[in-house]
């Protein structure tokens, strides 16, 4: 049994204690707990008689926090606080989420610069972004997710997105300071970026330069991140050249954060594709983001 049943005098009393250090009025404290002030009085009586000190100060001004008083105030305070947002958490009152969970080079590099759009469009609802290294199944913690897969990919609850197409990318400042490439075989003459996930299939130098018709037999795998997005991270600090995605590197070719020193393209048997959560009301409270999303990649669908 906890040891506080015995070092108070009811948990009222605690109530009581926090609205009236909370406001420092007796008064104020009996109007928010709909009792009298009489009665708020002598609970704090009879709460500082069971403790054996002194919680407030009476004077004609109204009342202080003794320093023991201060001291207990802020525990009580922070502890109801963090019992409040549980209790909220857990409830159906607590702040409803729609919960997306994406790669970390989708997270960074898509949803973080435009859901704000989202917002404010649509100030009501929140988002929840969970940045993921594998794919995770809509359910009721997550509610819209994204994955690739084959184009004939078909289930209940799932939106086409857009086609994987997969091209070389760098930096503007890389690409004005190193040889024009010309063609696929020009790759080879500079510093190729690669990455390797672990949970995820995703297409590597060697086998897109065969798809595109180059020699891969002298790529060279001097740099290796085993997260894409280290490797779109390094092509933005100007250290090489990656492979870019159609969907998670729309938003920087956009802003010239990265560009194409290549017009080819390798376009695969795969697509991106929406999935949300079976759950009819989770289905329903995520529509508004799948619309959103599905009308701002429109583009890469024409």
């Amino acid at each position: 049994m906890s040891t506080l049943r015995n070092l108070v005098p009811s948990t009222h009393s605690l109530f009581v204690f926090e609205a009236a250090a909370r406001t420092l009025s007796f008064k104020s404290a009996a109007r928010e707990l709909n009792v009298t002030q009489p009665s708020v009085s002598h609970s704090i009586k009879m709460f500082e008689k069971h403790c054996g000190l002194a919680l407030f100060v009476r004077d004609n001004r109204g009342v202080q926090l003794t320093e023991p008083g201060r001291q207990l105030y802020e525990e009580v305070r922070t502890s109801f606080r963090k019992l409040e947002q549980r209790l909220e958490a857990i409830s159906d009152r607590g702040t409803k989420y729609i919960t997306f969970a994406a790669s970390t080079s989708l997270a960074a590099h898509w949803l973080a610069p435009q859901l704000y759009h989202f917002q404010q469009e649509h100030p009501d609802v929140k988002i929840k972004v969970v940045a993921t290294d594998r794919d995770i199944e809509p359910d009721h913690e997550v509610d819209v997710t994204v994955w690739v897969r084959p184009r004939d990919f078909d289930r209940a609850n799932t939106w086409f997105v857009c086609n994987e197409v997969v091209f070389p990318v760098c930096s503007p400042a890389y690409l004005l300071s190193h040889p024009t490439l010309t063609s696929v075989d020009d790759l080879l003459q500079h510093q190729l970026i690669h990455s390797s996930d672990a949970f995820r299939k995703r297409l590597g130098w060697a086998e897109w330069m065969e798809l595109a018709g180059g020699n891969s037999t002298e790529i060279r795998t001097n740099i290796v991140f085993n997260d894409y997005q280290l490797t779109f991270q390094a092509a933005i600090a100007g250290e090489g050249i990656s492979l870019g995605w159609s969907l998670t590197a729309q938003h920087l070719l956009r802003n010239r954060l990265l560009v194409r020193p290549l017009p080819i393209e390798v376009k695969t048997d795969r697509a991106f594709f929406l999935l949300v959560s079976e759950d009819p009301v989770k289905n329903k409270r995520s529509k508004l983001l799948v619309d959103w999303f599905l009308a701002k990649t429109a583009e890469l669908r024409s």
